[in-house]
């Protein structure tokens, strides 16, 4: 998506005044992959805090914008340029992750070992990690299914036995675009653990080392997108017009493509907070 031509229509979007643009298919897309804008009919509109987002996707991107001498400096190096410690400058919670291990095990950072009380994690500065004991990521979507992960058993396949929790972000923790930054540099299989509906799929899908999606075993999870108290329609009908496109795209074997076909079938799709609630057991996409 980030091709040259792309990355110069953001960056028109970021330098307008205006908050309404014309809807093209790429900019739909980016809108349901990023969480950012508001997509209204023909339109899709940003706001402010939007275009700030895009601009730091941008430059994580390697795409240059106009800015401030000042720019990429923490608040105590600005002050030796200025008395205003917030003047231009980059957000406080830049190049920053989430990352833990799962309950009872160590998390194994720079030839380290550390064992976290459950309900915790590190944010560290994704240069501070100079290797990792882990032979793989869970990747997941939604904060209360971070903090609380040691209240879902998760099995993953042979070979994977040492896996680092990473949350997926927000716009104040954990940013997305400094997740998939060190995702790109760390290299390791990812394993999503994502609410189970046409826009968690699309997310994920374009994930380079994605090797699987974690859910509950099939029956419970065909139980609960048919269930009318655990079922949501309205994510189904909400996103499909935007994501059926490329999902419907996808290789048969890519580990997103049956989750899709279920999620088809029901018209429906489930949150992970429903994994939570019941403290379900989860594995890696029990389809493949």
């Amino acid at each position: 998506m980030f091709n040259n031509r792309f990355a110069e229509t953001l960056k028109r979007i970021v330098g307008s005044e205006e908050m309404r643009f014309s809807l093209s298919t790429a900019l739909g897309i980016f809108s349901i992959q990023y969480n950012l804008g508001s997509v209204r009919g023909r339109s899709v509109y940003f706001s402010h805090q939007d275009k700030e987002e895009i601009k730091l996707l941008l430059i994580a991107k390697g795409y240059a914008l106009t800015a401030s001498a000042h720019s990429d400096m923490t608040r105590s190096e600005r002050l030796a340029f200025t008395p205003n410690e917030k003047a231009g400058g980059r957000g406080l919670k830049r190049n920053r992750i989430s990352i833990k291990a799962p309950a009872g095990k160590p998390l194994l950072l720079n030839g380290k070992s550390l064992v976290l009380p459950e309900m915790s994690h590190i944010d560290i500065d994704i240069s501070a990690i100079e290797t990792t004991g882990h032979d793989c990521v869970i990747l997941v979507e939604n904060y209360d299914n971070f903090n609380h992960i040691h209240n879902n058993p998760i099995t993953l396949p042979q070979p994977f036995a040492r896996p680092l929790v990473v949350y997926r972000g927000d716009k104040n923790e954990s940013r997305l675009d400094t997740v998939l930054s060190y995702l790109d540099a760390c290299k390791l299989p990812i394993f999503a653990y994502v609410d189970i509906d046409p826009y968690g799929l699309v997310n994920i899908q374009g994930l380079i080392n994605l090797v699987g999606v974690l859910t509950p075993e099939r029956s419970i999870l065909e139980s609960l997108l048919s269930d009318t108290r655990t079922k949501r329609n309205d994510l189904y009908d909400r996103h499909y017009a935007g994501c059926y496109a490329i999902l419907d795209g996808l290789p048969d074997n890519h580990p997103c493509k049956e989750l899709w076909n279920l999620i088809k079938k029901y018209k429906a799709g489930v949150v992970q907070e429903q994994f939570l609630r019941l403290k379900l057991p989860i594995v890696s996409n029990p389809i493949h």
